[in-house]
């Protein structure tokens, strides 16, 4: 999940002014009785993202889920990655030359496997530890790898994966059932039904996880426009709110997953009254983690498993 630097950083100032404060009379609570800690990315503000290592910080930290994103390869396997397209800020041919952007649909898994997605530090995140040769790993190969590392840490994790699909929407309603029935299908073989939610911005996704197997929850994921968000952040947009809310109820979706600047006490008690939880994205100060938890969310998707764990443990003395 992404959104434009631009209105992040304004929306970080006003929201220290006068957004709605979470302290109001509206009082809610989680609807199954506890957040949901998500390491985004694995832990994209501190190891590599999308890849092992940040799979592993997150474990580290002890999140409840862990948050990924899936794209189709040319030889249609399921690739843990976040865009459609090869990023040349993240990754690297073996020898360290710049790669070109290429559609992942162009290319096999092998080819995607020969890629070193781990010693570029990305810019947007100081705190990031590379970790040179990293190798980008498929659905199968995280499933296999988490169940190694539950035995070891004795903890079981819950999983929320994204179907990504390109930006300018020209993916088929074919490839995105193809992807969809694929990744139910690994999903099923690792016996995690029950532990898994797909994602998506794309809604197609969603009926096509309910008709495949219901018993896999499924989560609506809502960005806002510069305005909208502009207009959140200054205390208004309520027609916004309502109107994903609704997207929401009409796909059946289980969660509802908005870019935090949606989230307000009304927004989680409408969500709520509706039993959908509310599991806003990417949340990465304290301050702002604080006040959505004041606001009775249901999770809360971070790229620093290490700030989330360091409010659970605080709010749990």
């Amino acid at each position: 999940m992404k959104f434009r630097s631009f209105l992040s950083y304004v929306s970080l100032f006003f929201i220290s002014l006068i957004l709605i404060d979470c302290a109001s009379s509206i009082k809610n609570a989680p609807l199954n009785g506890r957040v949901d800690y998500q390491g985004h990315r694995g832990a994209r503000g501190l190891k590599p993202e999308n890849t092992w290592p940040a799979f592993e910080e997150a474990i580290q930290f002890k999140m409840i889920t862990l948050e990924l994103d899936t794209v189709l390869t040319k030889d249609k396997r399921i690739v843990i990655h976040h865009d459609s397209e090869t990023n040349p800020v993240i990754c690297q041919n073996p020898d360290g030359s710049a790669i070109k952007k290429t559609s992942l649909y162009e290319l096999t898994l092998a080819e995607l496997q020969a890629l070193d997605c781990g010693s570029k530090k990305n810019p947007s995140f100081s705190e990031q530890t590379p970790v040179p040769g990293t190798k980008l790993i498929t659905i199968e190969e995280f499933f296999q790898n988490v169940s190694e590392a539950e035995k070891k840490v004795k903890q079981k994790f819950l999983f929320n994966i994204e179907t990504k699909f390109p930006d300018d929407g020209s993916a088929s309603d074919s490839i995105v059932e193809e992807h969809t029935n694929l990744l139910v299908g690994a999903i099923e073989k690792a016996k995690t039904t029950d532990r898994t939610t797909i994602q998506s911005f794309d809604m197609r996704t969603l009926p096509f996880v309910q008709k495949k197997n219901p018993k896999i929850k499924t989560s609506a994921l809502f960005a806002p426009t510069y305005s909208q968000g502009f207009l959140m952040t200054i205390g208004f947009g309520n027609g916004y709110r309502e109107d994903i809310l609704e997207k929401t109820k009409s796909l059946k979706a289980n969660i509802i997953s908005p870019y935090f600047l949606y989230v307000t006490p009304a927004f989680v008690k409408q969500a709520h009254d509706s039993q959908i939880e509310v599991i806003p994205w990417t949340v990465n100060t304290e301050k702002e983690v604080n006040r959505l938890l004041g606001c009775g969310v249901d999770g809360i998707i971070s790229d620093y498993p290490n700030l989330l764990r360091r409010v659970a443990d605080s709010s749990s003395r």
